[in-house]
């Protein structure tokens, strides 16, 4: 997720479909999927930090037939949450401040389940503009995850490509979270 703008779901059901050699077509459907934080960053309250992302997952599961738990240190988890700056652990390292927020990788890529966060932006939990809240770009990058693309005919969507303020009453519209999210991951 980039700033300026904000996050948004795809309104065409082939643009959320795994290619044909998708690693997670053979595989049974698991509906409980747990979430490690690795986390090093100073400048936000770990109390905090986990209690944004684990909203955010709960934010989805409202809306499909997901479950989302935390794993433990020593549990393997599905999807596994980082802090990072510049360079770091993929192609795609972070531009600093104000520039990109987060990146995430689809269940069909080689690092699927994975989010890595710009450590070097000013993140929070506030809804007043003054930073970047950390439930709204991690409810964003949870959508990529679980296989969303960008919505770029929708500036009020989750997962519009790029931040905007949105309040956590307008986080997922429930009509569009659940057909894309159960047609695609669970099969509901």
């Amino acid at each position: 997720m980039k700033r300026s703008p904000r996050p948004a779901i795809t309104t065409n059901p082939d643009a959320v479909q795994a290619p044909d050699d998708c690693i997670l077509r053979d595989r049974p459907i698991n509906r409980t999927l747990t979430w490690k934080l690795d986390y090093d960053h100073s400048f936000y309250d770990l109390t905090k930090t986990s209690r944004q992302i684990k909203q955010s997952f709960n934010d989805w599961a409202r809306y499909t037939k997901l479950t989302f738990h935390q794993a433990t240190e020593q549990e393997n988890a599905d999807f596994n949450l980082a802090f990072q700056s510049g360079q770091h652990s993929d192609e795609y390292p972070f531009d600093g401040r104000d520039g990109t927020l987060a990146h995430a990788f689809y269940p069909w890529q080689h690092k699927r389940g994975q989010i890595h966060f710009d450590s070097t932006e000013k993140w929070t939990d506030k809804y007043n503009g003054k930073g970047h809240n950390l439930r709204i770009v991690a409810s964003h990058e949870i959508g990529h995850i679980l296989g969303l693309e960008h919505n770029i005919d929708n500036k009020k969507s989750i997962m519009y490509p790029f931040y905007n303020l949105i309040l956590p009453e307008d986080m997922l519209p429930k009509e569009v979270s659940k057909l894309f999210v159960c047609s695609f991951y669970v099969g509901c």
